[in-house]
């Protein structure tokens, strides 16, 4: 369901976005919310597993932080400072809470996805600014000091509230989580329809140049997948997977709530067309590999 809700989020920003206006300033909120879910799923024998072999979380943060944001250079190129300012920033932010669902379409290690997924957007508070400073400072004005702030609020508020209710209070909570799955599509829908309406006017007055935008980004989300599978295969099939999708599932959410609040309606376009490019990838990929996951169970049935 979470493809189709993110599908039916961008549909309704695109044709009802005055409706989608009426909450737009509860999305921080929102966001909040989704991330304490998401948090909430993390468990400590899953975090200690992952990280006693650091190498595939290593390469997941390479991919994730310096490998697909080096990758957006090109766009500097061929798109205005402000729209390659939004190519980055997407690029730019950390796995999304929707990894855990793809990495378990995928037949690949959950666990492991809750962890990259974490730990990744604990260090987005620096590594996020100092990627916007670094590639965007000689071409507009940036001050990464209040996205440190506003990321700090948005990804440290969560993770505060998820430890003090663990220790305070001791229920399975794996079982809880698997209740709120329904609200957190909820979540997802009302967030999306909100953070893109303030933008519609921008990518309707140019569809062009939005439909550029979504074969640059689905190229570059592709190619993170693509490198990201290859390498990470060495740890084996469920860890190189998941780090694929670590790479290109990216937190969409979290970059709409920032753009709107760093730069304006301006930067939306990019934002979307990411929202766009990544559920296409996604989707076409999970087709492939179940394919190729069902010719393998057919492979090994023959033999037995």
């Amino acid at each position: 369901m979470t493809p189709i809700m993110v599908l039916i989020g961008i549909v309704m920003g695109f044709m009802f976005p005055t409706i989608g206006l009426l909450w737009k300033n509860y999305v921080g909120l929102l966001l909040i919310l989704l991330m304490f879910f998401s948090y909430l799923r993390i468990d400590a024998g899953d975090l200690k597993d992952s990280l006693r072999d650091a190498k595939p979380l290593a390469l997941a943060l390479f991919m994730t932080f310096v490998f697909l944001p080096l990758l957006t250079l090109i766009g500097r190129v061929f798109f205005e400072p402000i729209l390659f300012s939004g190519i980055l920033l997407a690029f730019a932010s950390p796995p999304a809470a929707a990894t855990a669902f793809w990495a378990r379409n995928f037949k690949s290690d959950i666990a492991f996805a809750l962890v990259v997924t974490a730990t990744a957007s604990v260090l987005a508070i620096i590594t996020v600014p100092a990627t916007m400073l670094f590639a965007t400072g000689s071409i507009m004005p940036f001050d990464p000091y209040p996205m440190v702030l506003l990321l700090a609020e948005l990804i440290l508020v969560p993770v505060a509230a998820v430890i003090l209710l663990r220790q305070a209070v001791h229920v399975d909570w794996a079982r809880i989580t698997r209740q709120t799955s329904h609200l957190e599509l909820v979540i997802v829908f009302l967030l999306i329809w909100a953070s893109i309406a303030p933008g519609i006017e921008s990518v309707m007055s140019n569809l062009v140049q939005f439909g550029l935008l979504n074969v640059f980004m689905f190229f570059c989300l592709g190619s993170g997948f693509g490198l990201s599978y290859l390498v990470g295969r060495k740890f084996g099939y469920e860890r190189g997977i998941t780090i694929g999708i670590a790479t290109c599932v990216k937190n969409a959410g979290l970059s709409l709530v920032i753009g709107l609040s760093m730069f304006g309606s301006a930067v939306i376009p990019p934002l979307i067309a990411n929202l766009v490019a990544q559920n296409l990838l996604i989707v076409s990929l999970q087709t492939r590999f179940r394919n190729k996951l069902k010719r393998q169970s057919n492979d090994s049935c023959k033999e037995d």
